[in-house]
């Protein structure tokens, strides 16, 4: 009995306990605040300016909502949204534990330019403060106030020189630096950069816009020459460009920065220099072209790959095809050309690799001892790779020709004697310079071609088959020449070392068309529909639109129907 007793009375005890424990750990309840919760702006109107960046442009206060928790363990946030949209698109910012909150001026800029805000355009937000705990239970919502904000403009442009007389002796160094800074301080979004130039007090009404990804750019000589010239600058004439920065947020919003001017002075880039002497195969009376490998960011350096003979008295080069500018010299192999200078010496027969810069006047020439093939064919996805469509040599050994069917555009590669040992690829089409190292393939569309190659220069050309006897002479006709489209034509140059390719600088009139024709006549005729480039076909109706007038530089391969109206 006493035993059972003792049981009984530590079960009792036991239960108490735990009954207890129960009880001490049940979470607190806190009761919700009845306390309205009302805010007041420091100022209803603002129009701060960049200077205000870092400066507290408004401050919201408001009363204790006395939530339970206290003030210390409150939570405040502050919604701005577009007045009448009831806050369906919004921007915060979230204050603890305090009875006031600040917005700097670039806050508030970016805030009001992720709702749409326009710069120097005043735009109404809706303001509010909600308090909470720290969990975000207990959420009392404050009145609603109006706030009138004028966005500011924050991008700043600078650049390093103001004033340039380019050269095209210095064509690829550097010549002046842009630098600007960030746009929308304080807005969260994606912004995107432009560049944007006009000439000179044209208020941008038709500015030329770049992309660019960083806070800088550099320019070259030649990048502010085809700048100026772009804008309608004239050659050796000081001519003022207009630059700025345009910035826009993915709300579709634009700012613009501060406008600096660069005072250019741009050259006359050659486009024609030629070889001309008793070395070469047009002697003294017709040039032998040269070509650029980089038209565009090196103008003055030309190259050319061609056979000379053992020379009296020697070889020259010239501009144009005239003697106006023509650069001499006495040095060989290599030396500086002078507009004052002799003729080259030149003793040994050979192909030669010739190059020369227009700029500086520097020229080397370099013999070359090409091998002989026995073969020179095409090969590519025409004929899935598996087979050789041999072309045929000329009395040189050097120059091959042939025609070939091509069901499908696709790759196609040059090469000799049936192997991969050497072979010959090109980024360009249907003509350029294809040489051993090059990447890849040479792209061809569909089509039936004549094919032209010269396996020491690499040049090639995939043209037209009716076209593959070479037509003389070549002119330009049409009402932007002088004589109209009765001609005479202007006569072009037809390329001693290459019959396919003629040139002529010509005086054209904008607004009007021109096409090319045999021997002032329209039995054989080529024409396009772009400009200054494109490829003219035979027989086609269509006239060259010639927007612009100015001197030309014109190219033309009657082979490919490419052109080019060089200024």
């Amino acid at each position: 009995m006493k035993n059972k007793l003792i049981y009984t009375l530590t079960a009792l005890a036991l239960f108490a306990i735990v009954w207890s424990c129960n009880t001490l750990e049940n979470t607190p309840q806190f009761a919700n605040s009845k306390t309205a919760l009302t805010i007041t702006p420091s100022a209803t109107t603002i129009t701060p300016t960049v200077a205000d960046s870092a400066t507290a442009v408004l401050t919201v206060s408001w009363n204790n909502p006395k939530l339970s928790v206290g003030v210390a363990n409150t939570l405040f946030t502050l919604y701005l949204s577009p007045t009448g949209t009831d806050f369906a698109t919004f921007t915060s910012k979230t204050f603890n534990g305090v009875l006031s909150g600040s917005l700097l001026g670039k806050e508030l800029n970016g805030m009001a330019a992720k709702l749409g805000g326009k710069v120097g355009q005043a735009i109404t937000l809706d303001a509010k403060v909600v308090a909470s705990q720290e969990n975000n239970n207990n959420a009392i919502t404050s009145n609603t106030v109006q706030i009138t904000f004028s966005p500011y403009g924050d991008l700043s442009f600078a650049i390093s020189s103001i004033t340039k007389v380019l050269s095209a002796a210095n064509a690829s160094n550097p010549a002046d630096t842009l630098t600007w800074s960030t746009a929308f301080k304080g807005y969260s979004g994606v912004v995107t950069y432009q560049i944007q130039y006009a000439k000179g007090g044209t208020s941008f009404a038709a500015p030329t816009s770049t992309s660019v990804t960083s806070f800088s750019q550099v320019y070259t000589v030649v990048n502010l020459n085809n700048i100026a010239i772009g804008v309608g600058a004239s050659t050796g004439v000081a001519t003022p460009v207009d630059f700025r920065i345009m910035a826009t947020n993915e709300q579709g919003n634009s700012i613009y920065s501060n406008v600096v001017t660069i005072t250019i002075t741009p050259y006359a880039a050659n486009n024609s220099i030629g070889l001309i002497g008793d070395a070469t195969a047009g002697g003294w009376s017709v040039d032998t072209d040269m070509y650029r490998l980089d038209p565009i960011n090196a103008p003055g350096a030309w190259t050319l790959i061609t056979y000379l003979n053992a020379a009296t008295y020697g070889v020259k080069f010239r501009a144009d095809d005239a003697w106006t500018i023509q650069w001499g010299g006495s040095s060989f192999p290599s030396g500086i050309g002078t507009q004052a200078g002799g003729n080259i010496p030149l003793t040994t027969a050979g192909y030669y690799k010739i190059d020369f810069n227009a700029g500086t006047g520097a020229y080397s020439f370099t013999l070359l001892s090409p091998p002989t093939f026995t073969n020179i064919s095409l090969i590519g996805d025409f004929n899935s790779w598996s087979a050789d469509d041999d072309l045929t040599p000329d009395a040189s050994g050097h120059i091959w020709t042939g025609t070939v069917s091509i069901a499908s555009a696709g790759g196609i590669k040059f090469r000799a004697n049936h192997a991969w040992t050497t072979s010959w690829a090109s980024a360009t089409s249907p003509s350029g310079y294809a040489s051993t190292s090059a990447p890849g393939n040479i792209n061809i569309a569909a089509g039936n071609y004549f094919v032209y190659f010269n396996d020491v220069s690499g040049e090639f050309m995939f043209g037209n088959t009716a076209a593959a006897t070479p037509f003389t002479p070549i002119g330009v006709v049409g009402d932007a020449t002088p004589n109209g489209w009765n001609g005479p034509d202007i006569a072009m140059i037809q390329n001693p070392t290459n019959p396919y390719k003629w040139s002529v600088k010509a005086a054209l009139v904008g607004g009007k068309s021109a096409k090319f024709r045999v021997n002032n006549d329209w039995t054989t005729n080529w024409g396009g529909n772009s400009f200054p480039s494109g490829i003219a076909g035979l027989g086609s109706s269509d006239n060259i639109p010639v927007q612009t007038s100015y001197t030309y530089q014109i190219t033309f391969n009657s082979l490919t129907g490419e052109y080019k109206f060089w200024n």
